[in-house]
């Protein structure tokens, strides 16, 4: 009976032992052995490969100490509804169920059900020594994480953007937390649940170290931001000025992507809602949705699609108004998951939609399609990465994540230099036009309109009131060289009157074509005296002309003048109607004289 008891316990026992055993092993024994690690000592970190098929573990001394450490970890996808405890995860560590990762920077992907990470940490420097932990990207939505140390003391650390999004976050690097590492072996464990796409930036960084490492992040991001800012205020102050449509749309695009980056890389979380879950849940995913729309209405603008692609312009706008009444349903409902889906769904329509739109353009031949175009082309190649390597599909790395920011800086610095092109334009434009509209076509003389507008100025700031004088010509029986010689030699015949009065004219002299066979020369600062002298010089001039005929004899002129002055003060109206009296006593005496006309005293 006895032996029969002692074979009973000695199972029993043994069970006791093993689970002993098993206990020690997950509390002290991280399985170094069989799964990659690293070492940290005073000259870095050593990235130890496990051995494979016998070979003994390959050692690789890192050359960068604050690369990501995501190739040496090990990860594990939990079941959904089913979230594991620290207990549960290390239990499955131990049976082998954690995969070895081949990423720098893991990424679980959008709507991934909650992941865990491990890193075997070896710390063979003889002191303790403080380092920052860097965990995920700054917009996680739950992460939690736990530092196992050497004698099984446990340290615990929670963050995310749903439960604090300013806190332990750093901006362009993610959530972090501080811990004293004990020589010997150590553990992390991360669990990170969150609707948005996780990325695992895991990094060791000793404190002294931390400054230089966010230093110069914060560097690259103040570059960025203050270019974009710059752009903004710029084009900004442009469009008060101006009113230009395209100018504010696209400083509401460039205001929209900055708003976007500063929410998603963390800055914005920590100085606007630190404490605020429910805005860190959607701005990001608002920053992408107003990023997109305001990206499509300034296309739409800037390329005038409504001119040549009527029904495509109508159907940009009505997808604007969809895309953005989508989000703002998704918040109001509260549908997190679906605001994401709406959200990378959208933004990677809009960049392809771009580079499909300066393409029509290009092939329309719209005007500044070809700088749209190439603009387009190369956000949409920063933005697709970017998008595809935060959503899982792609390598996520410090190029693929900043090449949506190089591409945005190098689309908005193109589309300000064709904005500044077309206002150029545009001013030429408008010059043009006033020329046109205040020159006459045929001889470049101002005409009436250009007169009476060059003109009024002169009397305003005359020093003396009264003190111009205006002459007013006819081109004695200009009806015959029409009828005798046809239109064209009439119109040869204005031009060098035209030529002929500017060369006899002084270069204060204001002259204009004032209609028909008529022209008008105002005679600033002026005496009555040395007006009728210029008009006689005039005079004497056109009745010199000789206009040459094909095939036949030049055509000979003469003109009557008719010269006003105000004495001792005249308006302009007042010249006009004494001149136009002059001229006409000039063509009754006979034609081919000056008449003069002043303005009586006191009148």
């Amino acid at each position: 009976m006895e032996r029969e008891r002692r074979a009973r316990r000695t199972p029993s026992r043994g069970r006791h032992l093993a689970c002993g055993l098993l206990l020690a092993a997950l509390t002290w024994l991280p399985p170094a052995g069989h799964a990659q690690q690293v070492r940290l000592d005073d000259h870095g970190i050593t990235a130890i490969e496990p051995p494979a098929h016998g070979e003994p573990g390959h050692e690789l001394r890192l050359p960068d100490p604050d690369a990501p450490l995501g190739r040496y970890v090990r990860l594990l996808a939990e079941e959904r509804g089913h979230p594991l405890t620290l207990e549960q995860a290390r239990r499955a560590l131990a049976e082998g169920r954690f995969s070895r990762s081949a990423s720098a920077v893991p990424n679980l992907g959008n709507d991934a059900p909650p992941g865990w990470l491990v890193l075997d940490i070896d710390d063979a420097q003889y002191l303790p020594r403080t380092w920052r932990i860097y965990v995920v990207e700054g917009w996680a939505d739950r992460v939690d994480a736990w530092l196992v140390g050497p004698g099984g003391r446990i340290t615990p650390w929670q963050g995310g953007d749903e439960r604090a999004p300013g806190r332990d976050l750093h901006p362009g690097l993610g959530f972090a937390f501080d811990a004293r590492l004990q020589p010997g072996r150590s553990q992390l464990f991360v669990r990170a649940d969150s609707v948005d796409s996780v990325q695992f930036g895991v990094r060791l960084v000793p404190m002294d170290r931390t400054g230089l490492l966010e230093g110069s992040t914060r560097g690259w991001l103040g570059l960025v931001h203050g270019y974009l800012l710059a752009l903004v205020a710029t084009f900004g102050l442009l469009w008060l000025a101006l009113r230009e449509s395209s100018l504010r749309r696209y400083v509401f695009y460039v205001g929209s992507y900055l708003f976007m980056h500063l929410a998603y890389l963390g800055v914005a979380a920590r100085v606007v809602w630190p404490d605020a879950p429910l805005v860190g849940r959607y701005a990001i995913l608002v920053g992408m949705t107003l990023f997109s729309s305001t990206g499509l209405a300034f296309a739409r603008d800037f390329l005038r699609m409504a001119r040549w692609a009527p029904r495509l312009d109508r159907a940009l706008a009505w997808l604007v108004r969809l895309g953005l009444a989508g989000m703002a349903l998704c918040i109001v409902t509260n549908a997190h998951a679906l605001a994401v889906t709406l959200a990378f769904a959208y933004i990677n329509v809009f960049t392809v939609l771009m580079v499909v739109i300066g393409v029509l353009a290009v092939r329309r031949r719209a005007e500044q399609a070809w700088p749209f175009f190439v603009a387009s082309l190369i956000s949409m190649v920063g933005a697709f990465i970017t998008t595809q390597a935060v959503m899982g599909r792609l390598p996520f790395n410090d190029m693929t994540f900043r090449l949506i920011e190089v591409g945005i800086m190098t689309e908005a610095s193109i589309w300000a230099l064709a904005l500044g092109l077309r206002l150029r334009r545009d001013r030429e434009d408008r010059a043009q036009a006033l020329q046109l509209a205040e020159h006459d076509a045929l001889t470049g003389l101002y005409n009436r309109r250009g007169f009476l507008v060059h003109a009024a100025p002169l009397f305003d700031a005359a020093a003396t009131p009264g003190a111009h004088a205006l002459a007013m010509l006819d081109i004695d029986h200009f009806k015959a060289i029409n009828d005798r010689h046809g239109h064209d030699a009439g119109d040869r015949t204005l031009v060098a009157v035209a030529d002929t009065l500017r060369a006899a004219t002084r270069s204060r002299d204001l002259l204009a074509r004032w209609g028909g066979e008529e022209f008008v020369v105002l005679l600033p600062d002026t005496p009555m005296h040395e007006a009728l002298a210029i008009a006689e010089r005039l005079r004497a001039a056109l009745a010199g002309l000789a206009v040459p005929l094909a095939g036949a004899s030049p055509i000979r002129i003469t003109a009557s003048l008719g010269v006003a002055h105000g004495e001792p003060a005249a308006d302009l109206d007042d010249l006009l109607r004494l001149a136009d009296d002059a001229l006409y006593a000039s063509k009754q005496d006979g034609r081919n004289r000056v008449s003069p006309m002043s303005l009586p005293a006191g009148a």
